[in-house]
Formats: C-alpha cells, sequence, structure tokens
C-alpha cells in the first residue's frame, strides 16, 4: 500500500491531517515531517479536498502549507521517508471521528470558503489576542496575570453577546464543535490539564487521550477559539514563570512537573472567578437578567455534554499528583501573585 493510499485509509478512520502531522513526529524521525505535509498535499489534491472538505479540514492544511511552504512541490517527497510513512500510517488505529470522513464530503462545498463573522468578532478577538501577547511579552508576573484576567473578561463578555444573538435567531439551536489540540513533550499530561482548567472556565470540556497526547475540546465555536488562545499564552507565561522558579537549583523533572501541576490548578480557579465577576458585570451593563441568561448557558452545557456522549460514551476523571511539594508551591504562586482586575474591581488573590 502507497503511502498516500494509507493516508486516505486513515481519514476513513477518524483521523484528520493535523492528527496525521502530529503522530509522525512522535512517532518517527522529525526529518520526515516535510515529506508527511508533502504527501497529506497531494492525498488532498487527489480527494480535491480543497473544493469538498469541511471548513476545520480546511484550516489544518492551510497551516501545513504555511508551515511547510516547500512541501508544496512534489519534488519534496523522499522516497525512502514515504515507504516508512505509509507503513506507519497503514497501521493506524481507528479514532474518534470529529468530522465526515472524504468518502462522506459532496462533490462540491455548499458553504462559501470563508464564513462570514459578525463586525464585533475581529475586533474583540485582535483585542484578546493583544491583551495576551501582552501578558506574554512582560516580564512581571503582577502585570501578566492582570492582563490574563482581562482578556477573560472580555473572553466572558462576548461569549455571552454571542450566546444572546445566536438565541434572538429564529430556527437557530445550540451549536456546539469539537477540535483536538496537539501536544508536545515535555509534561503532555500536566500541558492536558492546564487546557482541561482553561477550558473548565470557559464552559469547554476537554477529554485527554494520553496514548496519542492529545486532548479534544467540546463547545461552542467561540468558546473552543478562545480557550486555545488563552491557553497558548498561559502556557509560553507558564514556562517562563518555571524557568525563573528553577534559577534557585530547582530545576528537577519532578519540581517542574509539580510546578505545571500547581499553575494548572490555580489558574483554572482564577479565571472562574473571572468568568463569573464578568457575567455578573454583563447582567448589571447590559441589563440582561439572570433569569434569561441562565437557560440560555444551561442549555448550552447540555448540548456540550450531548455532543461529549455522542463521541465518546462514558468517561472518567483521570487523577493527578503533585511529586514535588516545592514546585506545587511555586506553581500556584506564579498563578496566584497578582490581584486580578475583573470589571474595575479588584478579586484579592
Amino acid at each position: 500500500m502507497s503511502a498516500v493510499d494509507a493516508l486516505a485509509q486513515a481519514y476513513e478512520h477518524g483521523w484528520q491531517p493535523a492528527d496525521v502531522i502530529h503522530v509522525t513526529r512522535r512517532a518517527l524521525d522529525a526529518t520526515v515531517t516535510l515529506t508527511a505535509a508533502a504527501l497529506i498535499l497531494e492525498e488532498s489534491r487527489r480527494s480535491r479536498a480543497w473544493s469538498r472538505a469541511p471548513r476545520q479540514w480546511l484550516d489544518q492544511l492551510q497551516a501545513i502549507v504555511d508551515a511547510h511552504p516547500e512541501a508544496v512541490a512534489s519534488a519534496a517527497v523522499d522516497h525512502a521517508h514515504a515507504r516508512s510513512l505509509g507503513f506507519l500510517w497503514q497501521y493506524l488505529s481507528p479514532w474518534t471521528a470529529l468530522c465526515p470522513p472524504p468518502s462522506a464530503w459532496p462533490r462540491q462545498r455548499s458553504e462559501p470558503e470563508t464564513q462570514p463573522s459578525r463586525p464585533a468578532d475581529l475586533k474583540v478577538l485582535n483585542k484578546i489576542r493583544g491583551l495576551l501577547a501582552k501578558a506574554e511579552s512582560t516580564e512581571f508576573t503582577e502585570e501578566a496575570e492582570t492582563l490574563t484576567a482581562k482578556a477573560q473578561e472580555l473572553m466572558t463578555r462576548y461569549a455571552i453577546s454571542s450566546a444572546l444573538l445566536d438565541a434572538g435567531e429564529p430556527g437557530l439551536g445550540v451549536t456546539v464543535h469539537s477540535r483536538r489540540v496537539h501536544l508536545d513533550n515535555p509534561y503532555v499530561k500536566q500541558k492536558a490539564l492546564l487546557l482541561t482548567s482553561i477550558g473548565h472556565a470557559n464552559h469547554v470540556r476537554t477529554l485527554y487521550n494520553s496514548r496519542m497526547a492529545t486532548a479534544t475540546m467540546v463547545g461552542a465555536p467561540v468558546d473552543l477559539e478562545q480557550v486555545e488562545m488563552l491557553f497558548t499564552s498561559l502556557l509560553v507565561q507558564a514556562t517562563r514563570a518555571m524557568s525563573k522558579a528553577g534559577e534557585d537549583g530547582s530545576r528537577s523533572t519532578s519540581f517542574r512537573k509539580a510546578f505545571l501541576f500547581g499553575f494548572a490548578i490555580r489558574i483554572g480557579q482564577r479565571l472562574t472567578e473571572a468568568d463569573k465577576a464578568a457575567t455578573a458585570r454583563v447582567v448589571v451593563d447590559a441589563e440582561v437578567r439572570f433569569g434569561d441568561l441562565l437557560p440560555l448557558l444551561a442549555g448550552r452545557a447540555a448540548a456540550v455534554k450531548a455532543e461529549v456522549d455522542r463521541l465518546f460514551g462514558p468517561t472518567k476523571s483521570w487523577q493527578h499528583s503533585a511529586v514535588d511539594p516545592r514546585g506545587a508551591r511555586a506553581g500556584r504562586e506564579a498563578a496566584d501573585a497578582a490581584t486580578l482586575s475583573a470589571g474595575g474591581r479588584a478579586i484579592a488573590g
């Protein structure tokens, strides 16, 4: 079986382009990534994915093009690497399908190539990105915490506004999507906990797959977008804070794992506090009654749960333990160092 045929077979078993790149990096030498990207793009031409595939599939293909522009040329295929990839991809186990496989795509995609956004979408999201970029760049933990809290407040207000607008459109039900986040070494489990904590604060369910080093997020589209942004930023902040905390000689693996554990738990608590404060402030500022808002949020939560049940069936919680108490304490302190501003009122740490 050729590598492209093996890839097409994997797609029918629930895999997506970004999944294939992720597992290839983990299983084989990094030098095969370019060939993997070239083969994925070759398959996309054969299957006419660019005119038939769902939006999330196209986004993944475009990300591969952006990361490996040289892979667009067929000359990027190394035949020895292609044989190794074909063997790997041929034996990929079936995975939870988050979108239809190529065999179920229409002959021509009916929706436009770009999804229209409400006028405020890009403005608000760019403001959130700006706050997170400042939080990542500052050397001062307190400033980073305050900027992150402000970003969480904007996320909450925007998510509520989107939900209210959707509820006001006749015939438009609750929309729930899912996407996989690929986690890189080291400290994969601790990174998954950070993503889970951020998701919990933003009404997103996260399911961790340790064997694949991935986490599947399920939630409203706007919530998924914002959780992924916040996760990327907080991972940068946590890594920087962990390096500073290790300057006194505490650089062991157990210390770093415990640090990220403590950081994830405490940052989740603080983001939840900021979310609740922002929700209360929306009620005051926009004169939205809790009696109108709570059923709407409950409906979203029920839709998320129903989708998790459909995709995964019964699930169970996974346990964490912080081996190094100094690391856990340092991580909590890094997440708890600042006074967070929420809607102009301070929440003491």
